[in-house]
């Protein structure tokens, strides 16, 4: 199966400091362009952090962008998504609670997917909850199942980031670790929360963070005394293919936006 994966878009009903101007143009041109390529996708997945605002408005916008893509799209939320907005919304909104794979699997042709909420309501830091460890382990123990995708928020591979690693804290992070190396199969995780794209490996675990395009995270010492850091705003998404056999390849889906320089957000 053959699926975009985006992250961190902070839509919003009033300007935010940290998040472009141009985020609405920017989110437009990148729907347009999952749209345009809609044909060899199965679904799209989005890991939270829809809104900066948790605001109905701003739940509205991402469902009306996204409903016009025209494929099955799975959501979990993010810190700024609430996680009291996000449900609140849902519960009112058919299309939405479809997207909404919070705390349950979803059985697809060559894929599994669990969603977690790993938000802590009015905090940075996450926790995955208890109640969904027997679910994890339920599922990572399956052995003549399709390939396991995990999809939370907060990511379980620390980024390193001198600043973003004390608000990236997840609690059971370890426990989910342990659940994953004790199974003994190669697991996948989606997350997002660290605006800058990467990927990290862990206790048979591979764990890619989306990024964000509309609030670049540039701070000038992200790695302590490391000179690497990205600039700018980031003008692609990811598209995953994964076959039966467990074969995966992730792609920098490059769209055009509005703006070349963005700004820093911590």
């Amino acid at each position: 199966m053959r699926f975009a994966h985006l992250s961190d878009l902070h839509l919003s009903q009033l300007p935010v400091a940290g998040v472009s101007a141009d985020a609405d143009a920017i989110l437009e041109h990148l729907v347009q362009d999952v749209r345009r390529i809609s044909e060899i996708l199965d679904f799209v997945v989005v890991s939270g952090d829809m809104t900066d605002d948790a605001d109905a408005a701003s739940f509205r916008q991402f469902e009306h962008l996204f409903g016009s893509i025209g494929l099955p799209v799975f959501i979990v939320p993010g810190n700024h998504d609430g996680p009291a907005g996000y449900y609140q919304y849902r519960d009112g909104s058919e299309q939405f609670a479809a997207w909404d794979i919070s705390n349950r699997t979803v059985e697809l042709p060559d894929v599994r997917l669990i969603g977690l909420d790993t938000c802590i309501e009015g905090e940075p830091t996450g926790r995955i909850d208890p109640k969904a460890f027997g679910l994890i382990e339920q599922q990572v123990a399956r052995r003549d199942a399709a390939p396991l995708v995990i999809v939370m928020h907060h990511p379980p591979v620390p980024p390193g980031l001198h600043d973003f690693d004390v608000v990236a804290q997840l609690a059971g992070c370890d426990k989910l670790l342990e659940i994953i190396q004790r199974a003994g199969t190669p697991q996948i995780i989606l997350s997002g929360h660290v605006h800058r794209p990467y990927q990290g490996c862990s206790h048979g675990m591979a764990c890619f963070v989306a990024g964000s395009p509309t609030s670049a995270y540039t701070s000038d010492m992200p790695f302590g005394t490391s000179p690497i850091r990205p600039k700018g705003l980031q003008d692609f998404y990811f598209v995953h293919e994964i076959d039966k056999t467990g074969r995966h390849v992730v792609t920098p889906q490059h769209f055009p936006y509005a703006g070349r320089d963005g700004p820093t957000r911590t």
